[in-house]
C-alpha cells in the first residue's frame, strides 16, 4: 500500500497559478489532478466551499482529512467545510470521462473556487499520471501494511501455475469502493460497484504472465477499501462478466 499524498509527495511536476487552472491548461487529458490552496484569512466555521462546474467528481480535504464529495452529476457545487487561517484546502478532482459527442468539455477546476464570500488564490496543482511507468513505480513502492486509508494504491501479487491455460477472465471487486484497476501496469478500468450496473472488469488473456513471473494487480482506491480486515482484502477473477447489477434509485 501507498497512500496517494505519499505518491504525490514524490512528483515534481506541479504548476502554481493565481487561479485554478483545467486539466487542458495543464496537459493532462485524463485522469486525476490535485489542487490545492493556502486560506490566507480568518473563515468562519463551517464555511461554504463552493466550486462552480467542476468536471467532472472532486474529494475535498482539510490537510489531507476528507471533508466531502463535489459531483458533477450529481450538481453537488458546494460543501461546508471546516478549516482555519493557515491550513489547507485539497481538492483531488476526477476526470470521468466524455461522451462521443459535444463541445468544449473542459475537465477540472476553471472557474473561481470561493470559501465563504471570498475567493481562494494563489493554487497549487499537481497531475497524477497513471500509465504504465508510472504504475510500476507506484508498485515498487508499495508497503505491507494496515494503517494507510484510501485514497491510495493497493499492489497484490499472485503467480499463474505453468500447468495452467489462461484464458480471458473478468476481474470482481467486492467491498471495494471506487478507483481504478491495473493489471501488470495495464489499466482495466474504472470499478464503483456501489453504483452498477458493470460489477466486473474485462481482463484478457494476453495481460497474464504464467511460469515464475509475478503477477500484480493494483487498485486506486479513492473512497473506502475493506482492508481493515486482510481476510476481506481481496479481488476475485471469476469467469463470467457480471454488467447488470443494481443501480441507485434516483
Amino acid at each position: 500500500v501507498i497512500s496517494i499524498w505519499d505518491y504525490i509527495g514524490k512528483l515534481n511536476n506541479s504548476v502554481v497559478s493565481t487561479y485554478p487552472l483545467s486539466f487542458e491548461k495543464l496537459y493532462h487529458p485524463f485522469g486525476f489532478v490535485l489542487y490545492k490552496a493556502t486560506v490566507q484569512f480568518r473563515p468562519t466555521d463551517p464555511a461554504v466551499l463552493t466550486v462552480k462546474n467542476i468536471a467532472d467528481r472532486g474529494y475535498v480535504y482539510v490537510n489531507k482529512v476528507l471533508q466531502g464529495v463535489l459531483s458533477r452529476e450529481q450538481k453537488v457545487e458546494s460543501i461546508p467545510v471546516q478549516v482555519l487561517k493557515g491550513q489547507e484546502i485539497e481538492i483531488l478532482v476526477e476526470n470521468q470521462g466524455r461522451v462521443c459527442t459535444g463541445q468544449n468539455d473542459q475537465k477540472g477546476i476553471f472557474q473561481n473556487v470561493t470559501l465563504g464570500s471570498k475567493v481562494l488564490q494563489n493554487w497549487t496543482m499537481i497531475p497524477i499520471p497513471l500509465d504504465p511507468k508510472s504504475i510500476q513505480k507506484i508498485e515498487s513502492s508499495t508497503e505491507e501494511t494496515d494503517s494507510v486509508s484510501a485514497p491510495s494504491f493497493y499492489t497484490g501479487e499472485f503467480q499463474v501455475p505453468s500447468s495452467v491455460k489462461i484464458l480471458d477472465t473478468f476481474l470482481k471487486v467486492d467491498g471495494w469502493h471506487k478507483g481504478v484497476a491495473f493489471l501488470n501496469q495495464f489499466n482495466l478500468g474504472r470499478y464503483w460497484p456501489i453504483v452498477g450496473p458493470q460489477l466486473t472488469l474485462y481482463a484478457p488473456s494476453v495481460l497474464f504472465q504464467n511460469s515464475s513471473t509475478v503477477n500484480r494487480i493494483t487498485l486506486l482506491e479513492l473512497e473506502n477499501s475493506p482492508c481493515n480486515n486482510e481476510n476481506n482484502c481481496i479481488v476475485q477473477f471469476v469467469d463470467t462478466p457480471i454488467v447488470d447489477g443494481p443501480t441507485p434509485e434516483y
